[in-house]
C-alpha cells in the first residue's frame, strides 16, 4: 500500500473519528463564540448563493442540523443575506445524521439521495424547504467553495472514494 492509500485508509477510517472531539468541545464554548466562528464560516462558505439571491427562500425558515452521533445542535437562519446561527430555536425544517454521513454529503463523496434512502441522512418537518435547500446545497460545487473548506472535503471524499 503507497504512502497516499495509507492516508487515505486512515482519513476515511479515522476522519469523522478526529473531528467528534472538537466538534464536542466546540459544542461546549460559550455560544457567542460559536455563533461568531459559525456565522462566519457558513456566510463565507455560502457567500455565493447569499449575493445571488438563492437562499432568499429561507428567508423566514430556521433550519436545525443534528449531528446525531455526538448530540449537537444547530439552528441557521438567513437574515439580511447573512447566516445566522443559534443554539436552539423553532426550525421549520431538520437535517440529521451521524458525523460521517454529514461530511460524505458535503464532500460530495456520496450522492445525499443515496444517504437519505440508506437512512444514514434524515429530513423531518417541512420536507418541501428541506429538499429545496438539499437540491441547493447539492448543486454547489466543491471548486465555488473557499480553499479552507474545499480542501480537506476534497481530501476526505478522496480517501472515500480509494478505499471502495
Amino acid at each position: 500500500m503507497t504512502t497516499e492509500n495509507t492516508m487515505h485508509a486512515l482519513l476515511r477510517q479515522y476522519g469523522s473519528t478526529l473531528l467528534k472531539p472538537g466538534l464536542q468541545l466546540f459544542g461546549k464554548t460559550p455560544v457567542a463564540l460559536q455563533r461568531a466562528i459559525t456565522e462566519r464560516l457558513f456566510t463565507q462558505v455560502l457567500k455565493p448563493l447569499l449575493i445571488e439571491g438563492e437562499l432568499d427562500f429561507m428567508a423566514s425558515a430556521c433550519v436545525e442540523v443534528h449531528i446525531t452521533d455526538i448530540n449537537q445542535r444547530w439552528y441557521f437562519q438567513v437574515i439580511q443575506q447573512q447566516i445566522q446561527v443559534h443554539r436552539h430555536g423553532q426550525a421549520q425544517v431538520c437535517f440529521s445524521g451521524d458525523l460521517e454521513s454529514l461530511l460524505l454529503m458535503a464532500s460530495q463523496a456520496v450522492d445525499p439521495d443515496t444517504l437519505f434512502f440508506q437512512r444514514k441522512l434524515s429530513i423531518s418537518g417541512d420536507t418541501e424547504l428541506g429538499l429545496a435547500l438539499k437540491n441547493l446545497l447539492d448543486s454547489l460545487e466543491l471548486t465555488q467553495l473557499p480553499v479552507f473548506v474545499r480542501t480537506p472535503l476534497a481530501h476526505y471524499a478522496s480517501a472515500y472514494q480509494s478505499l471502495r
